[in-house]
């Protein structure tokens, strides 16, 4: 069994200060795996294809870190953001991986990767690996002036198959930057324009989605082109395929079954190993963060085990425990799932209850709003490590958080995106979202520009939770809410069931891991 380290989209660069904590825990969550035979970084691993001066030097002296006194065989592939200003503006450039290649040729150890356009596909070989493995420069798009994409063309996967032909049916590792299937949550967030200067932001804030309907939209621009023809000619090569790849900062497991003499893909993505990603699409600073994550797999000739460990980029040391993603063997062709893997979380709760009670009422402000009353209580455990719960409370533009109260005092009202402080002794936290929702189909058209005839309330429990409960009163709404649960590592959503009293509904999650969402929806009135 060969032991890899999967890192991704690390943008080196995208902000020292923050990022020193997160390139500390990542060296030190390398560090901690006994055993480690390859070492992948699957693009992004700048934040601009023309790093301010330093960066490179930099980001050669964190490698070596990752490498460590092993010195472990790594491989490097470029993704958009090494390719162009930003990850999405200014003409494609290849030059910033040529110089990286350079700079490491004297280190027989490290192989860069994606400097041989417009061929794209390069077979890398490992002595004593039980796989396979290829590797794709899906970030080559050498036109246009504003795109995340790429491409993957089906030649060159043919190319594979004449390459493998003669070697013994073993399985093959796929690795690219690019997703072949959209990851949960960035698949619907937009562009990011911040920083950027006024004329790109006018003209993908306005213009794009004016002339291409939702062109403001991340998945228009961030696909590699071609993706649904290498799925299917992937499964044509007569190779169980594990595909690795990054991009979208979420870590995922997806299993594509094949008919018939087609083969099997699991489809795995790493998290952002240098970013805190925010799930909401948020701009703002304090927009709820996921934690930077690695993935840990082990690969033999017969079975696979996906794994990824995250760290808290604001406390040094603490630690995800590993959440297994995938783990299968195969069987010729297939990937046959060993349910039996799966873990369950198992470490003791820090807080006995995390509750948010809302009530919902006709806004004396705007009638085409909602106003939202929040009530919260947190109970920690003796073995809770925090001294607050910070809540952040979003909602529309140009609604406000008033009538504040946090402990027994008040506090000063301000717009949203606010951060409220929960006591953690079960003491209420109490405060009103004026405007907090909006109350039918027109106003979220109008607001929010996305056409998305539902509305929503939720509770983040940041921590785990013995019991986290969400009750709404919903007063003036009048149609039928539904629940989800969101796992805010994953992006994973899923339906949940909920008890309903008269106009009050419950959503109840006992034994609740940290970073899970629990929301109540409603359709928005006609």
């Amino acid at each position: 069994m060969w032991r890899i380290a999967h890192l991704s989209d690390l943008h080196f660069g995208a902000g020292e200060a923050a990022q020193a904590r997160i390139h500390e825990g990542l060296v030190k969550t390398l560090a901690a795996e006994e055993r480690l035979d390859l070492l992948v970084l699957t693009g992004d691993v700048f934040d601009s294809c023309a790093p301010a001066s330093g960066l490179l030097e930099g980001f050669l002296t964190l490698l070596g870190h990752l490498r460590g006194p092993r010195a472990l065989k790594t491989l490097v592939l470029p993704g958009n953001h090494d390719r162009r200003d930003a990850g999405v503006f200014a003409p494609w450039s290849g030059g910033l991986f040529h110089t990286l290649k350079e700079r490491l040729a004297a280190d027989g150890g490290v192989t860069v990767l994606g400097t041989r356009s417009p061929f794209l596909v390069e077979r890398v070989d490992l002595p004593g690996a039980p796989f396979d493995l290829i590797a794709y420069d899906s970030s080559y798009l050498p036109e246009g002036f504003v795109s995340a994409g790429g491409v993957v063309r089906q030649e060159e996967l043919l190319q594979v198959w004449a390459e493998l032909e003669g070697t013994p049916s073993r399985p093959l590792l796929f690795l690219l930057h690019h997703h072949l299937i959209p990851t949960p949550v960035t698949d619907t967030s937009v562009i990011h324009t911040a920083g950027r200067p006024v004329w790109q932001r006018w003209l993908v804030d306005n213009v794009l989605p004016r002339v291409v309907g939702l062109g403001n939209r991340e998945e228009l621009t961030m696909t590699a082109l071609g993706a649904g023809t290498a799925l299917s000619t992937l499964q044509t090569l007569g190779r169980a395929t594990l595909v690795l790849h990054g991009h979208k900062h979420y870590p995922t497991a997806r299993l594509l079954g094949g008919f018939a003499t087609d083969a099997d893909l699991l489809i795995t993505s790493a998290g952002s190993c240098g970013l805190a990603q925010d799930w909401t699409g948020g701009d703002y600073d304090e927009a709820p963060r996921l934690w930077p994550s690695i993935n840990l797999l082990e690969v033999g000739a017969d079975e696979v085990r996906v794994k990824t460990q995250a760290w808290s980029p604001f406390e040094l040391g603490r630690r995800n425990r590993p959440r297994v993603l995938a783990s299968a063997r195969r069987e010729g062709l297939r990937w046959v799932p060993r349910h039996a893997e799966w873990e369950r979380e198992e470490l003791p709760p820090v807080l006995a209850r995390n509750v948010a009670r809302y009530a919902l009422s006709t806004s004396s402000d705007r009638l085409d709003r909602l106003d939202v009353e929040v009530v919260r209580t947190v109970e920690a455990l003796p073995s809770a490590y925090m001294e607050l719960y910070g809540e952040l409370v979003h909602g529309p533009p140009g609604a406000c958080v008033t009538d504040v109260r946090y402990a027994g005092e008040a506090r000063p009202s301000a717009k949203v995106p606010h951060t409220v402080r929960v006591p953690l002794d079960g003491r209420p936290a109490s405060w009103r979202v004026a405007g907090g929702a909006l109350a039918s189909v027109e106003t979220a058209a109008e607001g929010a520009g996305e056409h998305a005839p539902f509305e929503w309330v939720g509770l983040v429990n940041r921590s785990r939770a013995a019991e986290a409960r969400l009750e709404v009163h919903l007063g003036p709404v009048k149609t039928p809410p539904f629940a989800s649960v969101t796992d805010l590592t994953t992006g994973k959503e899923w339906p949940v069931p909920f008890t309903r009293e008269g106009d009050v509904v419950t959503v109840v999650a006992r034994q609740c891991p940290a970073r899970r969402l629990l929301r109540l929806y409603w359709p928005l009135e006609r």
